[in-house]
């Protein structure tokens, strides 16, 4: 530590605050870093854990990584952790209860630093952990006791309605998911359905189910009538997606006329295209706003009741069309 103190032009309790998760001036960090890298450094978490008695773990939990939109927010939610200083443990729910209680209960029988978690099962007793953890929610509000990140759900519908408007299409359909509680998907559907009843437009709606059939749902509903519609928002792009490769499927010059919004805006990949026009949240965004708030958390400072940060979202047109 000495010699990268020496070699970056800092104090030795510069470097050492930095590796210990303090802030410090971010000129200073550039300087540690370097000085790190040139010297090969290796920070001794576990003497770290033992100097401050504190944990180096953070858990994120999330329904599924499956889509790319939870796979982009583990890329970044592991890149910010891991600048801070932190290890990321990755908790796949798969939207149970059971599961996520017995997450919970891990992480506050190993005393973890804190858990960040996109829960869309239903909280039952979130409460009490939070008074054992340091804990942060993204998307939906579980508890007035935890802080919530956010992007801008109803905002996001509003603005799918109008660009559809926008385009000339009168004929809509809104295709939702089934939930088992309220989430943003409900919150996204709802402002859509609000907007167009204010301005005295009909539309149609066709809720999925959480079955593995729902793929196979949407696939009927459209064969049965796509002639009847011009415009569809669907409040996933994964949802839109399936809509295109149904449409497709029954003819493809039906995606000529229709058009469809989905909502995410996440890459398949780290350089691949979007392939659906979208409602975009910012990912990237969110999860700073999430490590921040939790290592404010960690550091001991009182966030207030009911805090919620929510992010603004965007319309974006796809930059490859899968069809």
């Amino acid at each position: 530590m000495n010699d990268v103190a020496k070699l970056a032009g800092v104090g030795r309790g510069t470097v050492s605050n930095y590796i210990n998760g303090k802030k410090i001036k971010e000129s200073n960090q550039e300087k540690i870093d370097w000085a790190i890298k040139k010297l090969n450094y290796i920070p001794n978490l576990q003497a770290r854990e033992l100097k401050t008695s504190t944990n180096s773990e953070i858990v994120f939990i999330v329904p599924t990584n499956w889509t790319p939109f939870f796979s982009e927010m583990i890329f970044y939610m592991q890149e910010a952790l891991s600048r801070n200083h932190y290890k990321m443990i990755l908790e796949n729910s798969h939207s149970s209860p059971e599961e996520e209680k017995e997450i919970f209960n891990m992480a506050a029988l190993n005393q973890v630093a804190g858990v960040i978690t996109m829960s869309y099962s239903d909280f039952y007793n979130v409460a009490n952990f939070g008074k054992n953890l340091n804990l942060v929610s993204i998307e939906r509000q579980v508890s007035p006791e935890v802080p919530l990140i956010s992007s801008d759900n109803e905002g996001g519908g509003i603005l799918a309605a109008k660009q559809l408007l926008k385009m000339g299409k009168r004929h809509l359909l809104l295709l939702e998911r089934a939930t088992h509680h309220h989430t943003g998907t409900d919150l996204r559907a709802e402002a859509f359905s609000k907007y167009l009843v204010s301005k005295g437009i009909e539309f149609k709606r066709f809720k999925a189910s959480l079955q593995p059939s729902y793929r196979q749902e949407i696939f009927d509903y459209l064969d049965k009538e796509a002639g009847m519609i011009d415009g569809i928002f669907a409040v996933t792009d994964e949802y839109g997606m399936v809509a295109q490769q149904a449409l497709f499927q029954k003819d493809p010059e039906l995606l000529k006329k229709i058009e469809i919004i989905g909502f995410d805006g996440a890459h398949t990949s780290q350089f691949s295209p979007l392939s659906i026009d979208t409602i975009q949240q910012p990912i990237k965004e969110i999860v700073k706003e999430a490590v921040e708030v939790l290592l404010k958390k960690i550091n001991g400072e009182v966030i207030e009741n009911n805090y919620q940060k929510i992010l603004p979202v965007t319309f974006v047109k796809a930059e490859s069309k899968m069809f």
